[in-house]
C-alpha cells in the first residue's frame, strides 16, 4: 500500500503539471516584469523593406508556436498511458497477485511525458516588445521623410537591457557592495530628409542594479546573501540634427529649451551650434511610447526657420 500512495503523489504532482503545459499561455498581468521575445534587427534598408521584414518575423514566429500547439496534449495521453498501467498492478494486487512490475513501466512513460512537456514549454515563444511594434510605426511615420532612393540605417536593439556586455561601469560602497550601471542602446536610427536635413535618433536605457552580496545579520552573527537588486530606470533619447544651410536657420524657441518638458521627456542639453542641433532629453519613466518619441523630433524641428526662396 505504501508503493501506492507514493504513485499516488506522484500522479496528481504529474498530472497538475502537464495539465498547466498543455493549456496555452495567457498574457502576463504585469506587462512591467514581462519578458519578450529577444530580437535584433538591422535597420539598413528602404523602409517598406524594414517593415515588410519585420511583420514576416513575427509571423514566423506565430506559425512555429501554432505549429507546436498541436502537440501540446501529447504528455498529458502518455501520462494516462502510465495510469492506466498501475491500475492492473493495483487490480492484481487486489486479486491477491502484489505485481509492481507495471507501475515500474508507468514511471518510465512519466518520464518521457515530463521530458516531453518540458521540451514544449520551453519552445513557447514570448510576446514581442512594445518597442518592436513601436519602432515600426516610428519607420513607417518617417518613411514619407526621407529623401528618396535612400534608406534608414541603424539597429533595434531588443536583445536584454541587462546583459553583461552592456554594463558600462560599476562601483564598490564602503560596505563592498557592487551596483552595475548598464546602458542599453536600443534604438539607433539615421537617415537624410527629403529637405537636405540628416537626422540622427538613438534612445538608451539607463539601469543601475546592485549585484547579490553577504552580509552578516546583527541578531545571530551568521552570513546571509541578500538577493541583487534593481535601483531604478530610466530612458534617454539622443537626438542630432545636421541643418541643410540652404533651407533652414536656426533659430531659438522658447516652447524647445533647455529643461523643458517635451512629453514624458525632459530637455538636459540643447547645443545648436556649427550648423547642428544637438539635444539630450532624459524621461525617468522606464517605457517612453512612440508617440512621444515622434513628438519630441517634431518639437526639435520648431528650432529650425525656412529661408525664404
Amino acid at each position: 500500500m505504501p508503493v501506492f500512495c507514493g504513485l499516488l503523489v506522484v500522479i496528481v504532482f504529474l498530472f497538475m503539471y502537464l495539465l498547466n503545459t498543455a493549456r496555452k499561455k495567457a498574457p502576463h498581468p504585469n506587462a512591467g516584469k514581462k519578458n519578450y521575445t529577444p530580437v535584433y534587427v538591422s535597420i539598413a534598408d528602404k523602409p517598406d523593406s524594414i517593415m515588410r521584414g519585420m511583420d514576416k518575423f513575427v509571423a514566423e514566429v506565430q506559425r512555429t508556436e501554432s505549429a507546436g500547439d498541436k502537440w501540446r496534449w501529447i504528455p498529458m495521453l502518455i501520462f494516462f498511458v502510465g495510469v492506466g498501467l498501475v491500475a492492473i498492478d493495483a487490480l492484481l494486487t487486489l486479486l491477491g497477485y502484489f505485481s509492481i512490475i507495471f507501475s515500474v513501466g508507468a514511471l518510465a512513460v512519466w518520464l518521457a511525458a515530463f521530458i516531453l512537456a518540458r521540451s514544449l514549454r520551453k519552445s513557447d515563444s514570448h510576446d514581442f516588445s512594445p518597442r518592436y511594434f513601436g519602432t515600426k510605426e516610428i519607420l513607417h511615420t518617417l518613411r514619407d521623410d526621407i529623401k528618396p532612393g535612400t534608406t534608414f540605417l541603424g539597429h533595434l536593439d531588443l536583445t536584454g537591457a541587462l546583459l553583461p556586455t552592456k554594463v558600462a561601469r560599476e562601483t564598490q560602497d564602503t560596505q563592498k557592495r557592487t551596483t552595475q550601471y548598464f546602458s542599453d542602446q536600443w534604438l539607433s536610427l539615421k537617415a537624410k530628409l527629403y529637405d537636405g536635413n540628416v537626422l540622427r535618433v538613438t534612445a538608451i536605457q539607463k539601469t543601475k542594479k546592485r549585484k547579490s552580496y553577504w552580509k552578516r545579520s546583527h541578531i545571530s552573527g551568521k552570513m546571509k546573501s541578500k538577493p541583487e537588486k534593481l535601483k531604478g530606470s530610466e530612458q534617454e533619447l539622443k537626438v542630432r540634427i545636421v541643418v541643410n544651410p540652404e533651407a533652414y536657420t536656426i533659430v531659438p524657441s522658447p516652447k524647445f529649451s533647455r529643461g523643458q518638458n517635451v512629453g514624458k521627456y525632459t530637455i538636459a542639453e540643447l547645443n545648436t551650434e556649427s550648423g547642428m542641433i544637438d539635444i539630450l532629453a532624459k524621461s525617468p519613466f522606464e517605457e517612453v511610447e512612440k508617440e512621444h518619441i515622434l513628438n519630441f523630433l517634431k518639437s526639435a524641428y520648431s528650432l529650425l526657420q525656412r529661408k525664404a526662396a
